[in-house]
């Protein structure tokens, strides 16, 4: 039985590490292990440092400015 949540995932798990051992020349065996160890060190560096593919370089900057809130008045949201 496998441990994915669904047939599609574990498929997809098996495409992933053939697709690596294509690239490698590795086995598809390794391809997976190699797949896990990268998956268990992305969840061991969550919230320990800043994501690698996300730069500055990918935003443009914005044209607008901000709107004026302290204008706005709409009373379903004001607080008591």
């Amino acid at each position: 039985m496998p441990k994915q949540a669904s047939l599609a995932a574990y498929y997809r798990e098996h495409r992933e590490a053939f697709a690596l051992a294509l690239e490698l020349g590795c086995t598809p065996a390794e391809a997976k292990q190699k797949l896990r160890d990268q998956a268990r060190a992305r969840r061991r560096a969550c919230g320990t440092r800043a994501p690698e593919a996300c730069t500055d370089s990918d935003f443009e900057p914005m044209d607008q400015a901000p709107g004026d809130f302290r204008a706005w008045d709409c009373r379903h949201m004001m607080r008591d």
